[in-house]
């Protein structure tokens, strides 16, 4: 499960730098409101595999960005 462990300030950069989608955005903040991947799934209408398809996404996309230097913590 991605853990949001972010400050505020990094957290914005994040979503400064990197392009998430909109249901990904939604996803960091369902995270950081510890919703479940139940909850998630069952607000977007969507399966939980496409849930945790797209945490991954997420979390790969956060990987990219910090060996690309595009962020930095």
């Amino acid at each position: 499960m991605l853990k949001i462990s972010f400050t505020k300030k990094e957290l914005q950069e994040l979503l400064d730098v990197i392009h998430f989608t909109p249901l990904q955005r939604r996803i960091i903040e369902y995270r950081l409101d510890e919703e479940t991947r139940v909850s998630m799934a069952d607000k977007e209408n969507v399966s939980v595999s496409t849930i945790d398809r797209e945490i991954k996404d997420i979390a790969v996309k956060i990987r990219k960005a910090y060996d690309s230097n595009l962020i930095v913590f």
